[in-house]
């Protein structure tokens, strides 16, 4: 028997007898077969055809095996914040990345020698310096999924309602644009182009989403298709809309990314909609990356969370583009932040 915890996270079984399973890790848990409740669970992905509900107390084995499971899912989102600090200031002090990722200095240690063995940093005394360019940092598209993830699925939220039924719209391949495809199924009369196969996947099975793909060559650390053929597709359309989404946004030098192939298809996807749609969680403002992509002008609207600074969506309205901020949904997680800010 396997299961499937997402985020990379999968475990065969070895062996069982009644309702107690051993995993290749030797870990136990337990299920309940009749209520289909597990104890293992990711609260923001559960198990499929299941209660996300715990049946163990937390000393027991398959508690452990539990808080394995997820230390192994924290850490993956962990690199990737340091890897986003580094880009932007390129050092960092051990006691900085602690306050910023609330762990513990060994916790850093860890992820500071797995993030050099990547050839990501190289550490010093007492922190570490970048040897990524700034520009360039270009991250899985498994690592992006869970980043920022609350921000993520709040736009995603938002600009659901800029989709109408009997349109034609692109969605680009970026993990922010798949969370809006996800609330699309029940759609009528839609027509989805993209260059996404996560998103391909995600509405094959929505009877009123017609769905059309570009093709090209796969990006597979992305999930993304360009190149010549994806570039020969979006140049014999037209589209009531575009969504795109935003790895850079400065006002001064426009939007970019970190890959030069990625620029060229938001290049011709602005081209060939009649609405510019950019989806950005407050991360993407005040940077720029790699490749250009073109002025602020190229977008119509903006979709950002209401932890983007004030001062840059007064400067894209000011630009004439129309920005809806997504208010965020308080988590118990959140809400525990706040209680213990305001003791």
């Amino acid at each position: 028997m396997h299961f499937d915890f997402g985020r990379g996270i999968h475990l065969q079984l070895r062996e069982s007898t009644d309702n107690v399973f051993v995993c290749q890790s030797d870990c136990l848990f337990l299920i309940d077969c009749g209520l289909q409740r597990c104890t293992f669970y990711d609260t923001n992905r559960p198990l499929r055809n299941t209660i996300a509900e715990p049946l163990v107390s937390p000393g027991s084995a398959a508690s452990i095996c539990a808080r394995r499971v997820q230390t192994f899912m924290l850490a993956e989102e962990r690199r990737f914040r340091i890897r986003e600090i580094l880009s932007a200031q390129r050092t960092v002090t051990a006691s900085d990345l602690c306050a910023a990722l609330g762990v513990t200095a060994a916790t850093v240690r860890r992820d500071l020698a797995a993030l050099e063995q990547d050839g990501v940093l190289v550490r010093s005394h007492g922190g570490a310096v970048s040897r990524m360019s700034s520009t360039n940092f270009q991250p899985s598209y498994e690592t992006l999924s869970h980043s920022h993830s609350s921000e993520k699925q709040a736009i995603a939220r938002a600009a659901e309602h800029l989709v109408l039924d009997g349109e034609t719209v692109f969605l680009e391949g970026s993990t922010t644009v798949y969370e809006l495809a996800r609330g699309l199924h029940q759609r009528n009369r839609l027509t989805v182009v993209t260059n996404s196969p996560t998103i391909v996947c995600q509405l094959q099975r929505s009877s009123g989403v017609t769905v059309l793909c570009t093709g090209g060559d796969l990006q597979k650390d992305t999930f993304y298709f360009s190149g010549e053929w994806a570039q020969r597709a979006l140049s014999e359309i037209r589209l009531d809309k575009a969504i795109l989404g935003v790895s850079a946004i400065d006002l001064s030098y426009g939007i970019s990314t970190a890959n030069h192939a990625e620029a060229q298809i938001k290049k011709m996807i602005t081209r060939a909609a009649k609405t510019r749609i950019a989806l950005a969680d407050h991360t993407k403002f005040g940077t720029q990356s790699f490749a250009y992509v073109g002025p602020i002008a190229d977008i119509d609207v903006l979709v950002t969370d209401s932890g983007t600074d004030s001062k840059y969506i007064k400067g894209l309205r000011e630009a004439g583009i129309e920005v809806i901020v997504a208010e965020l949904l308080e988590t118990p997680k959140t809400q525990r932040k706040r209680t213990h800010s305001n003791k």
